[in-house]
């Protein structure tokens, strides 16, 4: 409602809360970290999207429950992903109609975005449970499908701009992913063999073959 979210050149992102009383913005937190901004999106009250001219996404959220000014007012990012695109829009929202029980993997929220390449593409939360057996998935099949020009996978996908360089972390990579669905039977099988999942309660089940396909077919038709 009052949030304001800010992507500025220099100073990253910043989040101004409106005073309506005072009839003027307040500083709420800050991401520090030196990131030249093309485009921001706020995801929740606590946790926000961007993206920078190096072709970068990142999140970062604040401390609501911090128990001091300093640390509240102090934005942490926690995922980060080398897209390979410069992002210069985001906005929520779907590219298809969304059916209720035509899916059982679940996913919340949805954001849309463009490039100046002409991209577009979309990014949606989803549970730490999911997004574990979905990470132990990509890097299987990193190692199973060659790229194009033999790059590494983890290489790719790292965030890398003028200031550091570092492994990709909180991102599944769809594309990636999708190409599940593309392997032989018997490949799929050999993926696919030990993964587990684990619960809400934190116990873990070995999934099966049938299982990963509903899940990234489920995927798919979220664009």
């Amino acid at each position: 409602g009052d949030f304001v979210l800010v992507g500025d050149l220099m100073r990253a992102v910043t989040l101004l809360q409106y005073k309506t009383m005072e009839g003027s913005f307040e500083e709420i937190a800050r991401d520090y970290n030196p990131n030249w901004m093309t485009a921001v999106e706020i995801l929740d009250d606590d946790t926000f999207l961007g993206a920078e001219n190096s072709f970068n996404l990142f999140v970062c959220q604040k401390d609501s429950a911090a128990t001091n000014d300093e640390e509240r007012q102090l934005m942490q990012e926690v995922a980060q992903f080398h897209l390979g695109d410069l992002v210069n829009v985001f906005r929520h929202g779907s590219l298809v109609m969304q059916h209720l029980g035509e899916s059982t993997t679940q996913t919340f929220g949805s954001i849309l975005y463009g490039t100046v390449g002409g991209a577009i593409g979309v990014i949606t939360q989803i549970s730490h449970e999911l997004y574990d057996l979905l990470n132990q998935l990509q890097e299987r099949l990193a190692s199973t499908i060659k790229s194009v020009g033999k790059i590494d996978h983890s290489f790719w996908r790292s965030f890398s701009s003028e200031v550091k360089t570092e492994p990709a972390e909180g991102y599944i990579d769809g594309d990636l992913v999708e190409l599940f669905l593309d392997l032989p039977r018997k490949d799929m099988e050999e993926v696919v063999s030990g993964l587990q999942l684990s619960s809400t309660s934190g116990t873990k089940s070995e999934v099966t073959t049938e299982t990963i396909i509903k899940i990234v077919e489920d995927l798919t038709r979220i664009h």
